[in-house]
């Protein structure tokens, strides 16, 4: 039997339609399955824990980044594997994937039942703060992204807006970035760890990142000596690698440490701290095949 957890509030009513979608094939399939709903912040993981001391064996989240955050998060990979149906606004993580948005056909990876490990970034205790353990699926990192996320939330728009509007008045960064024992300051517009290669609904943050190759990327979108929303369009098309203004390593684990901000967000959910202590956990995210 399968067990779905659906968000049906994601991407304005797309978490309803898409249920109703799986659902349906389940049906004419004659497919056990069990559905829960989340309904708080947080309530994805504990039912996600939940069901894995119950015993499951395959959960199916459906919605946004940050319900894929929240299941990954409650998740047991020893005794279960996570399947994901894209119902967000942005479904950063499925466009980098290679998940289809049309849920009848996202669906079919766990009908076929060929399944594959992929990575995700583990965020190591550093202090009592709530981040400490956490899992990233797709992207995390520190700077103007986490004032794009607040502002997007708090207007409902899109990400891309809100940068725009914030790229007008913003400061650079201070962060501390320590990588293979070396550690080095930066003002910068933003760093981040990435596992996908998008984020922001589209924002093609690191192309060359692979979510299956056992590393990930630090990206650091450094001040620019031009007006920094002339590069703006380069860096929402992913065409900044190897610019001046960009440093990319790849690399196992590392550290970032903001200076001057006391927020950081995972997977597009903010926390109320200040470092990411970061390292690759090479197939530990047990799902299936997409094709």
């Amino acid at each position: 039997m399968y067990s779905i957890i659906a968000n049906l509030g994601s991407g304005k009513g797309a978490g309803k339609r898409c249920l109703d979608a799986v659902e349906k094939v389940f049906q004419e399939k004659n497919i056990e399955y069990r559905t829960f709903c989340t309904s708080e912040r947080g309530s994805g993981k504990a039912i996600a824990e939940r069901l894995c001391k119950e015993g499951v064996s395959t959960v199916i989240a459906i919605g946004g980044d940050g319900t894929f955050h929240e299941v990954l998060n409650g998740m047991d990979f020893a005794k279960a594997r996570l399947a994901l149906v894209p119902a967000g606004r942005g479904n950063d993580y499925a466009a980098g994937a290679g998940i289809s948005f049309n849920p009848k056909e996202a669906i079919q990876s766990v009908i076929r039942g060929a399944v594959e490990d992929r990575d995700y970034i583990q965020l190591l205790p550093n202090s009592a703060n709530e981040s400490g353990g956490k899992r990233c699926l797709n992207v995390c990192g520190t700077g103007l992204d986490v004032e794009v996320l607040k502002l997007t939330e708090q207007k409902q728009g899109t990400y891309i807006a809100s940068l725009a509007k914030l790229l007008l008045n913003y400061r650079p960064y201070t962060v501390q970035v320590n990588v293979d024992g070396f550690t080095k300051e930066y003002k910068c517009i933003m760093a981040a760890f990435c596992n996908g290669s998008q984020f922001g609904g589209g924002i093609r943050i690191c192309p060359p990142a692979k979510n299956a190759d056992g590393k990930m990327d630090l990206m650091i979108i450094k001040q620019p000596r031009v007006p920094t929303i002339a590069v703006m369009p380069a860096f929402v098309a992913g065409r900044h690698i190897g610019r001046d203004w960009v440093e990319h390593i790849v690399c196992d684990r590392a550290k970032i440490v903001a200076l001057d901000a006391d927020n950081i967000e995972i997977d597009g959910e903010i926390y109320a701290e200040s470092v990411l202590d970061a390292q690759i956990v090479k197939g530990g995210f047990k799902t299936f095949a997409v094709r």
